[in-house]
């Protein structure tokens, strides 16, 4: 896969948790919130085709001020092939600028949990 693959199935992974706690993207509309990507790491230990199956882990996601997680990319093998280290910040989209994680979604999400989408 590309970079930029990793990076996308990183973020879509993030909508991904935070619609199974409550908060799908139009709730985020509704609430004026998006998520603005800031600073990227791309680890690539192995290749990994896009055709083969494929599994992500949501290793790590910390939310406070900013969106911290790491992703692993597992081939079928469950040998680690990528990690993506991604760091986010919640954006209001109606006074365009950069705010703290709201309360109501912040009491949801500051722990350390492992998730897995497969592909």
């Amino acid at each position: 896969m590309e970079s930029t693959a990793y990076i996308s199935y990183t973020l879509r992974l993030l909508y991904h948790f935070l619609y199974n706690n409550g908060f799908s993207k139009e709730k985020l509309n509704a609430l004026h919130l998006g998520i603005q990507e800031e600073n990227n790491k791309l680890l690539h230990y192995k290749n990994l085709m896009f055709t083969e199956p494929f599994s992500i882990e949501l290793k790590y996601c910390h939310i406070n001020e900013k969106i911290n997680m790491k992703s692993s990319f597992l081939n079928s093998k469950q040998e680690c092939c990528a990690e993506v280290f991604k760091e986010l910040q919640w954006f209001n989209m109606v006074q365009q600028k950069v705010v703290i994680t709201p309360k109501k979604i912040f009491n949801h999400f500051n722990f350390y949990e492992t998730k897995k989408l497969n592909k």
